[in-house]
């Protein structure tokens, strides 16, 4: 009976002494996202889209402006800070039939994003802007989450190419967003062109849904002034600029999430995109 209780004790004992492996379940992850969406001390995360290498910059590239009428940003530019509809909208134009939007920012202060300068880019707010700075010409993304959850929405926002791109330089959104680290991307580039893809993190897939496409409804070049708007509804994803309906298509790969914004370069160094407004309606 005692070498039992003996052996019994010493069983114990030792496995008092194993480290417990807890795995984290989804109710623990799902907390820790809802913290760091209220406290936006996120990291900002980095990826490069694996079908476009880096390619040496242009070098008429940084000086390409396709319309003499279009003004050059400088240090000092102000913004207006809001985009006011008008009678000639075109008709598809989502802002001229969903009204009051569920939410607007026109960057009087950074309380609804995360800011932060890091070595591959910078956001910050000044001026009633939202400067969106890509300091490496390597074609990484990065982005800067708002915290909400939305599922079908209009999203957009206003933006601006600074003085100097070229290229593939780019700015736009990512939407329904599930965690810090993926979710739907859509961008306008300074040479006139859009992109939607996704990124999903653990399977480290990058997905082109609507390649690289030119586009006439973008004012390219430096100084180029656009609204990029995304609409979903369902898995049904409609992408728009200046108004104007550049693609509809279906997609399921992401359902509820974050939206933000996002910037890369491939040709100018500093790349940098100013934003005046962000705005969104909720729909059915």
């Amino acid at each position: 009976m005692k070498k039992v209780l003996f052996v019994c004790v010493v069983l114990v004992v030792l496995t008092g002494c194993i480290p417990r492996q807890e795995k984290q379940n989804t109710t623990d992850q799902d907390k820790i996202a809802a913290a760091m969406a209220a406290t936006l001390t996120v990291t900002p995360l980095v990826i490069a889209p694996p079908e476009e290498p880096y390619q040496p910059p242009d070098p008429n590239a940084s000086t390409r402006t396709s319309d003499p009428d279009i003004p050059t940003l400088t240090p000092t530019i102000t913004l207006t800070p809001t985009v006011t509809p008008t009678p000639t909208l075109d008709p598809e134009d989502p802002v001229s039939t969903l009204g009051d939007p569920w939410f607007r920012d026109n960057f009087v202060n950074g309380s609804n994003f995360f800011l932060y300068d890091e070595p591959q880019s910078s956001y910050k707010v000044n001026d009633n802007q939202m400067v969106l700075v890509a300091k490496k010409a390597n074609n990484f993304e990065t982005w800067s989450l708002a915290s909400g959850s939305m599922y079908n929405f209009y999203l957009e926002i206003t933006g601006t190419f600074g003085d100097e791109c070229g290229g593939k330089d780019r700015y736009g959104l990512i939407f329904r967003a599930p965690d810090t680290s993926e979710g739907y991307l859509i961008s306008i580039s300074c040479d006139g062109s859009f992109r939607l893809s996704s990124w999903q993190n653990e399977e480290e897939k990058y997905t082109s849904i609507k390649p690289w496409t030119t586009s006439e409804y973008i004012n390219p070049g430096p100084g180029g002034k656009n609204r990029l708007g995304i609409k979903t509804n369902g898995t049904t994803l409609t992408g728009f600029i200046n108004g104007h309906q550049i693609f509809e298509l279906d997609d399921s790969t992401f359902g509820t999430g974050r939206f933000g914004v996002l910037v890369a370069a491939t040709n100018t160094p500093g790349f940098t995109a100013y934003l005046s407004e962000i705005v969104y309606w909720k729909l059915k």
